[in-house]
């Protein structure tokens, strides 16, 4: 079974959000399509008032475990493109 939550992160599969329960923030996954889309919503968390040090990593996670980011947004310090809704429905598929 895959890894559906990380601390206080979610995934929710019906919508492919990652969801964080505690301040009820979401991030719709469909929309990451490149490197700095990811960087933008790193970015978002870590300023909000209730961010700390685990919310962040626990955030990184997340996006490790569904994106694979250095193989499918940056080898190598190169920019691809990827559709982050195909890569969590295949997270879930495989």
């Amino acid at each position: 079974m895959k890894k559906k939550n990380w601390g206080d992160w979610f995934l929710n599969e019906k919508n492919l959000t990652l969801t964080n329960k505690t301040n009820d923030y979401e991030i719709d996954l469909e929309t990451i399509k490149s490197s700095a889309d990811i960087l933008d919503w790193i970015y978002q968390v870590f300023k909000k008032q209730w961010n700390d040090q685990q919310i962040m990593y626990d955030l990184l996670c997340a996006f490790q475990d569904l994106f694979k980011p250095q193989v499918n947004y940056c080898s190598f310090g190169k920019e691809k493109k990827a559709d982050g809704g195909q890569l969590v429905k295949h997270y879930l598929k495989s």
